[in-house]
């Protein structure tokens, strides 16, 4: 019986997983075909980069673009992507010679955007872990932050750095999400050694990525400070000072450079942009805060921005897909800080794992906040995709919120996703790509059929996912009844999840 039970719940995480992967390649392919290559000169900027890797040096701000094969123009002869440090660039570099781009631009091109998404199904992939060691346990919370993951319209097409950024902030979550829950007695030694890669490269994916990088360095020690008399010199060696020393080894002498070449440690060129940009705004923070539209446009993580804001249906589309779930999370939250303080005495270790995790989540999205009303008050944009790095957070908190209803979550995640696809194909009405003054205007058969095919993906992937949250659910939570084990008490069942939320 115990065997039918897992290898019931093994298929609905392949079923669930599959159905994520669906509905995140139907987008990708959606907006890779409508965004063609070299159509912003940011990706034409973020190639270049490739391209003056592979001829040994890094590239500077003001020596412009080397690699522009077709002439775009644009009014600054600078180098924007400069500032961004290397490791996504590197890992690049392979396809763009696979695809021979220097030759062949738009086959090579079409290689790089195929890496940006093997790295969009890696974080499909990776939430599941996160999930799981975030709520410590297999729950149905676990099953719905995959879909929600791949849900998010933020995440880039083209190449951009984004996501690797996102990846890399999902492994930070997920590595200290297990040492909350594993230290010190079932920490193995390889989640100690991968952790400390993770923590050495985080620098190197994106600047936004070093306050999360640091944030989940301090949850550990503070788990360690609260288990003092279990953590030894070797612990906090090996999960606190070796994983700081080497990231700040492995990327100090390229924020070095950016010093040297900007007079600041971020690379920005305020005198530059000010002069040329007219960028010279800058507003109080409480004008910033109370400014609506830099919620709206930040929130829009699981509708398409540029496209839905603009309309009627902006506000709705961002408090039904974002703001609702996430009060609903926070909720959640509450919930089981309350009941664990409640049981205080009984679950002592869930309660400080459960909090140290929850305040994870609020800090790294109240940090990114205020990161992103520091950048905006400066003139800054409030584009949606910044707050894409913690895609994680977002799907963690929502899917907490939906799960801790016992029956009404198969109606609010069925829902989420019918209300998603609606807003997707409204963004499709929109942006219909074959129409008059269209990148896509005058395509042939091909490029029709591979634009149904992603519509028609997304499609299947959302009703697959219905599916498997109305029929399936006591599958994603066969591990989790209370009646696991016949031959033990409710009481001795419940003390087997007590380090688990919701």
């Amino acid at each position: 019986m115990k065997v039918f039970r897992l290898t019931k719940t093994r298929s609905c995480t392949v079923a669930v997983l599959f159905a994520a992967i669906l509905i995140y390649s139907g987008g990708e392919l959606w907006q890779t075909l409508t965004w063609p290559p070299f159509f912003s000169f940011d990706e034409t900027l973020e190639v270049d980069y490739v391209y003056q890797l592979t001829q040994g040096h890094l590239p500077t701000f003001f020596g412009g673009a080397q690699f522009n094969p077709l002439k775009l123009a644009y009014p600054y002869n600078v180098q924007w992507r400069y500032q961004h440090p290397p490791l996504f660039y590197l890992l690049e570099t392979p396809f763009f010679k696979l695809g021979d781009t220097l030759n062949h631009p738009i086959r090579g091109i079409w290689l790089m955007r195929a890496f940006v998404y093997l790295l969009g199904i890696t974080l499909i992939l990776v939430s599941f872990w996160v999930a799981r060691w975030a709520f410590g346990r297999s729950s149905k919370a676990t099953y719905i932050v995959p879909l929600l993951v791949a849900s998010n319209r933020c995440l880039p097409s083209v190449v951009f750095n984004y996501t690797l950024a996102t990846l890399w902030v999902a492994l930070l979550f997920g590595c200290t999400c297990k040492i909350i829950r594993t230290f010190p007695r079932k920490l193995s030694s390889s989640t100690r050694f991968f952790w400390v890669a993770v923590v050495a490269l985080a620098p190197l994916t994106r600047l936004s990525t070093i306050p999360i990088m640091m944030l989940c360095c301090g949850a550990v020690a503070i788990l360690m400070i609260i288990r003092h008399s279990q953590a030894t010199l070797r612990d906090w060696l090996h999960l606190v000072i070796l994983p700081v020393v080497i990231a700040v080894l492995s990327s100090s002498w390229f924020y070095i450079r950016l010093h040297r070449m900007s007079g600041n440690f971020t690379g920005s060129q305020p005198a530059w942009s000010a002069s040329h940009l007219g960028r010279t705004t800058d507003i109080s923070l409480l004008k910033a805060i109370t400014t609506a539209s830099f919620y709206k446009n930040s929130l829009a993580q699981y509708h398409n921005m540029s496209s839905i804001n603009s309309t009627r249906y902006g506000w709705l589309a961002v408090f039904s897909l974002t703001l609702i779930p996430l009060l609903l999370g926070v909720m959640a939250y509450v919930r089981r800080i309350v009941s664990n303080v409640r049981q205080h005495d009984q679950r002592n270790g869930s309660l400080t794992e459960n909090a140290l995790i929850i305040l994870l989540c609020t800090f790294a999205f109240f940090g990114t906040t205020v990161q992103q009303l520091l950048f905006y008050k400066q003139d800054g944009s409030d584009n949606s995709v910044y707050f894409s790095l913690i895609s994680i957070v977002f799907a963690l908190t929502i899917a907490a919120g939906f799960c801790q209803f016992k029956k009404l979550y198969r109606l609010l995640v069925p829902a989420w996703l019918i209300i998603h696809l609606a807003f997707f194909m409204l963004e499709v009405r929109i942006k219909w790509p074959f129409s008059t003054n269209q990148p896509l205007h005058g395509s042939g058969f091909v490029t029709h059929a591979l634009v149904f095919i992603g519509l028609a993906l997304v499609g299947v992937g959302t009703i697959m996912a219905i599916l498997l949250v109305a029929k399936n659910a006591n599958a994603a939570d066969t591990l989790t009844e209370n009646n696991d084990n016949p031959k033990i008490s409710k009481e001795q069942n419940e003390a087997l999840h007590t380090n688990s939320m919701p």
